[in-house]
């Protein structure tokens, strides 16, 4: 249960049988039974926690386990208690009781709810259910509804000072709760911001990176192409070289040749003629 949220858990005794049968009637009792130890044993868990020390704390736990232990059965004994008659009003009060001491909200809430929408019921049970119905819906953080839940039980029970101040709690929780959604938006929406702005950042980095690649690689291109032409015009070079190489061999083997052969013709011409007897 949430603090300040005031209750009324107020138990109904079955003094009829309705148009339940013997064994749904037994057990709807055992159900009273179970739920009014519980109730008990709340109780004295409260006072002792309001007690304080190590000791009360210790029996106080031990006094909640058994109590939630009695809902639970008592909550078992009502669901048996309308295994057939499943729209007994008071038998469903009471098993909404079980089921909220159990935390069970969603669950109290509707069976408090067909309660409180059933016009054959007094006002007083009425009012006291759309009064529950609308703590369910609070401890679900449904501020709105149980906001709308108050108010159809004021409308019932205008004097209520209880559900006039759970209503009034409930209109703050709401407030709250809207300005920490807006919050939450916002902050959704810088967050989303912030992030569309470092992913635009990142891909602007991403394309300067690309680009330097780019460049890096036409300058390599570049120089690769420059590399290529000295190499082909050494290359060049060094074939007109080895060329003029080739030709001042073969001027020079030309010229010695000439040499050789007019050498040979000089001594030709001096050689004498033997005369032919």
């Amino acid at each position: 249960m949430k603090r300040f949220i005031f209750l009324s858990l107020s138990f109904l005794s079955i003094f009829f049988l309705n148009a339940q049968t013997k064994d749904e009637f037994a057990a709807v009792r055992r159900g009273n039974s179970a739920y009014q130890q519980a109730e008990r044993l709340r109780t004295e868990a409260m006072q002792l926690i309001e007690k304080g020390g190590e000791v009360n704390t210790r029996l106080a736990k031990q006094k909640l386990e058994e109590a939630t232990k009695l809902y639970q059965d008592a909550e078992i004994s009502y669901r048996k208690g309308m295994a057939t008659t499943k729209n007994f009003s008071k038998a469903n009060y009471n098993l909404a009781n079980s089921l909220y001491r159990q935390e069970k909200y969603e669950d109290a809430g509707n069976s408090y709810k067909y309660v409180a929408e059933q016009k054959e019921n007094d006002k007083s049970l009425r009012a006291k259910a759309y009064h529950n119905y609308g703590n369910s819906l609070f401890n679900q953080e449904k501020y709105k509804e149980s906001i709308d839940a108050y108010k159809s039980a004021l409308k019932l029970n205008p004097k209520d000072l209880d559900t006039k101040y759970n209503l009034e709690y409930a209109r703050k929780k709401m407030i709250q709760q809207q300005q920490q959604q807006n919050q939450d938006n916002k902050d959704d929406k810088d967050d989303k911001d912030n992030k569309d702005n470092k992913d635009q950042q990142q891909q602007n980095q991403d394309n300067k990176e690309d680009q330097n690649k780019d460049k890096d690689k036409q300058q390599d291109n570049k120089q690769d192409q420059k590399d290529k032409q000295y190499q082909q015009q050494q290359q060049r070079q060094q074939q007109q070289q080895d060329k003029r190489q080739l030709d001042a061999l073969q001027q020079n083997e030309r010229q010695t040749q000439k040499k050789v052969t007019e050498e040979e013709m000089k001594k030709g011409g001096k050689s004498k003629q033997e005369k032919d007897w």
